[in-house]
């Protein structure tokens, strides 16, 4: 591992050419061979297969990477946390995130770290979980946070920290001809245009079936809106805008629809909600930065949950205490009672006074 042999395979395989991995190392082609067949001997088998035109790694050679690869992860993760824990380096997160997921208490825990540790470097991502996941698994971003269901199909390469879940609502502008109504039916809101980012195969089967013509990924079974976007703001100011509809969590429009300029859209359903989490790689820890972060973020997930409890409560009609059955029953056969009696008094002969 000392020996820089171990790296050069690193830099020979994914070209694929023997003259241009040579080049990139600043060596000959024959001072790499002798590098690579080196490390051969010493391994004591073939890692390379030099029959093919393009070199390609063996059986031998396959299994060296996959382990050398965490090796070298491990070691680079270990040296970023101690050097963060003394002081060496500031702390630094990459990570991506959905449009939902972006609305919530990121924003918040991000500005308390930043608030407790002035050093703190970020790095946000917005996007899909297909494209997330991708970013993940190659490396480029430490984890993601986004609707977890999509997550649950790569049970063995990611591990899947749950956070929160929260409803989601259909709204539109003030005005708009939804927001008049009482309860609707699915597929008389879905005849105007839906404005969301891509949405998960858990909610989309429910969706298809209000719209026939909609645009299913055959892998995922995610579904394209007619309006995909990743940026809330984004999606916001096209609803404002026109007839398009929206759909989101109560607490991310909460201040637009205290100030008049969004309305509900009368209609809610079981399956209408959203669960999310963080996904990072099944054999690779979260640095000590990222950590805190998830800490932070579960304690800011707590009091965004009273504030959703208490906005639904606002916008739930309460309804007005049943009688018990007992007592119902006996008022209606009073009532059933009382002509009868009226009747009787009546018919009966009045006595008089002698």
């Amino acid at each position: 591992m000392k020996t820089p042999t171990l790296l050069d395979l690193f830099g020979l395989l994914p070209s694929g050419d023997l003259t241009r991995a040579a080049k990139a190392l600043g060596l000959t082609p024959a001072a790499l061979m002798k590098r690579v067949e080196s490390l051969e001997s010493t391994i004591g088998s073939k890692l390379v297969d030099r029959a093919a035109k393009a070199l390609k790694p063996g059986q031998a050679g396959q299994l060296v990477i996959d382990h050398a690869t965490r090796i070298f992860s491990q070691a680079r993760d270990l040296t970023r946390d101690l050097e963060e824990l003394a002081g060496l380096q500031a702390p630094e997160i990459a990570f991506g995130t959905d449009m939902f997921a972006a609305e919530l208490p990121l924003g918040i825990a991000l500005g308390r770290m930043a608030t407790v540790n002035s050093r703190l470097r970020v790095r946000a991502v917005l996007g899909d979980f297909e494209e997330l996941c991708r970013a993940v698994m190659a490396g480029k971003l430490e984890f993601a946070i986004a609707d977890t269901t999509s997550a649950e199909r790569h049970p063995t390469r990611l591990a899947i920290e749950p956070v929160a879940e929260h409803r989601v609502f259909f709204f539109a502008r003030q005005g708009h001809p939804l927001t008049a109504g009482s309860e609707l039916s699915l597929e008389t809101i879905l005849v105007f245009p839906l404005v969301a980012s891509r949405i998960p195969q858990r909610i989309a089967v429910h969706i298809t079936k209000a719209m026939p013509v909609a645009k299913v990924d055959r892998d995922t079974g995610d579904l394209a809106p007619s309006l995909m976007l990743d940026s809330f703001a984004v999606a916001k100011a096209a609803v404002l805008a026109g007839d398009a509809i929206g759909l989101a969590p109560l607490t991310a429009i909460e201040s637009e629809l205290r100030s008049g300029k969004v309305a509900l859209v009368p209609f809610d359903a079981p399956w209408l909600h959203m669960s999310y989490g963080l996904f990072y790689p099944r054999k690779k820890s979260l640095s000590r930065a990222a950590q805190l972060f998830v800490t932070q973020l579960r304690q800011v997930e707590t009091a965004l949950q009273v504030r959703e409890q208490r906005a639904v409560a606002r916008i739930t009609p309460k309804r007005k205490p049943r009688k018990p059955a007992a007592r119902k029953a006996a008022a209606l056969k009073q009532r059933r009672a009382a002509p009868a009696t009226k009747a009787r008094r009546r018919s009966s002969p009045v006595r008089r006074r002698r």
